[in-house]
């Protein structure tokens, strides 16, 4: 996350022979790591990981979690902060409670790192009950990241020893034998300096104190994580060097200057486990480039995000990054619906054309993360997108179709007009159809942003049952 720099552990540069099942930890060896297919998990709209937890929103980390089971992803790497844990710890605690469970509800384990050396110092009223979190700096890669704990707690450890003690042990102690955690990890890119090793130092032997059987790492190789790890972590980019064997794992990879998906799903698949920074593309600002940076700030939108696999509305920024992900077979078996983006109101010019596993979506209105896919040219005011496929009607003959919408919307089903959203602004709207129980449909949906933040969220329902997302039956033909 800090430099493109390759951070393998020399030590373990022989690779030892497959047997374990991609997708499935080893039952002989708990250290064979290969099962990971992971993702770093930032809500895309949160600018930093204190942002994450202390506006926590359930909904969104839902709707991302299940973005990231789609697309093959068992693992996700989560950031905690310490500023927030002093903050508000009872809600911090059940909130992690709450995004392991829905983690597991869709086949994910998840990993926590607790403390991180890298970008911005926390602002001095992190912990204020009026602190507003500020908007990205425009053009600026990762520009809200916070360092955790920060100097101070680093610099005068003995004053903050008992807090930082509790924090790490409260949480561990919460989840002491918790399968749903796949390991902690004490720091990411740790800095080679001493206040940083005894922060290393103590937070490992804190874990231990706790008597949990989930191991711990710190980043390895060129950083000084590596005598503080129960294994091997490293992070690489500039390569696609492995940098391991079946017992080390890749905490962070991938950036579209120096790696793409399929060549990390290509090099590293079933030598070791991998981990993508990052899962979404998003208010963190990460598909900007390292030199992005304040005073040297990128004018326009990168074609290329330098980092992230999935928009807020759930479509790849790549076909190629799904499929290599998921593997053909496991693509061309996964439903979706069908996405083209056109960069007017009047579905003419078209952007792009794409697959989204679920028709349901907010964006705020800041340049960039304002437009649904803003590489591919479209604008964040006056754009359209059309959505066709097939879905079930899993009960009832007269099935409910509801819209929650800012803008313009139109449904049909097997080619009759079901639902009619004619006025822009936040409302609802419902259409009912007469289908047959257990069957597919064709369903076409058209829609029109104006202006402002965007909300769509298309739902379906027979009588007396509870509304739920109107989900793909089958994957596109056309692709």
């Amino acid at each position: 996350m800090r430099t493109p720099t390759i951070c393998a552990l020399a030590a373990c540069a022989a690779l030892a022979p497959l047997g374990t099942a991609a997708g499935t930890p080893s039952a002989t060896d708990p250290r064979d790591w290969r099962w990971v297919q992971g993702a770093v998990f930032v809500p895309t709209n949160a600018v930093n990981e204190a942002q994450q937890w202390d506006e926590y929103d359930p909904a969104v980390n839902e709707r991302e979690l299940r973005y990231a089971s789609v697309y093959g992803i068992n693992v996700v790497r989560v950031y905690l902060h310490y500023g927030v844990y002093l903050k508000k710890r009872e809600a911090l605690l059940a909130e992690i409670e709450d995004f392991l469970a829905r983690a597991h509800a869709h086949g994910i384990r998840t990993e926590f790192v607790f403390f991180d050396d890298c970008w911005n110092e926390p602002p001095a009223d992190l912990g204020s009950a009026a602190y507003r979190y500020p908007a990205p700096l425009r053009g600026v890669h990762n520009s809200q990241w916070l360092v955790s704990p920060g100097e101070d707690a680093r610099a005068h450890f003995e004053a903050h020893q008992g807090r930082l003690k509790a924090y790490v042990q409260d949480i561990v102690r919460a989840h002491v034998s918790d399968p749903r955690v796949a390991f902690w990890e004490i720091y990411n890119e740790p800095k080679n300096e001493e206040a940083t090793r005894r922060l290393e130092r103590a937070a490992r032997d804190w874990i231990r104190e706790t008597g949990t059987p989930i191991p711990s790492t710190a980043t390895g190789g060129e950083f000084s994580g590596g005598p503080f790890s129960d294994f091997p972590s490293w992070h690489v980019y500039g390569s696609y060097n492995v940098g391991g064997d079946l017992h080390s794992l890749c905490t962070e990879c991938m950036n579209r200057k120096g790696q793409t998906v399929p060549g990390i799903v290509e090099h590293f698949r079933g030598k070791v486990g991998y981990i993508f920074w990052e899962l979404g593309i998003g208010r963190d600002n990460c598909r900007f480039a390292w030199d992005d940076k304040r005073g040297h700030e990128r004018a326009d939108e990168p074609g290329t995000p330098f980092h992230g696999i999935v928009y807020p509305d759930g479509h790849p920024w790549s076909l190629d990054d799904a499929r290599a992900l998921l593997g053909a077979e496991g693509f061309a078996r996964t439903p979706f619906f069908l996405v083209r983006y056109y960069r007017d109101p009047a579905f003419s010019q078209l952007a792009k054309t794409s697959v989204t596993p679920s028709i349901d979506f907010d964006l705020g209105d800041e340049p960039g993360t304002g437009s649904p896919d803003a590489s591919a040219g479209v604008p964040r005011e006056h754009y359209s997108i059309e959505y066709t496929g097939r879905f079930r009607a899993a009960s009832g003959r007269a099935f409910a179709i509801r819209a929650d919408s800012d803008g313009r919307l139109q449904v049909w089903v097997d080619g009759r007009s079901v639902l009619t959203k004619a006025s822009p602004g936040r409302s609802t709207a419902e259409g009912t159809v007469a289908l047959e129980p257990g069957t597919t449909h064709d369903v076409k949906i058209r829609y029109v942003h104006g202006t402002g933040p965007t909300s769509l969220h298309l739902t379906g329902s027979a009588p007396g049952t509870p509304a739920g997302l109107l989900e793909p039956a089958t994957h596109p033909e056309a692709l």
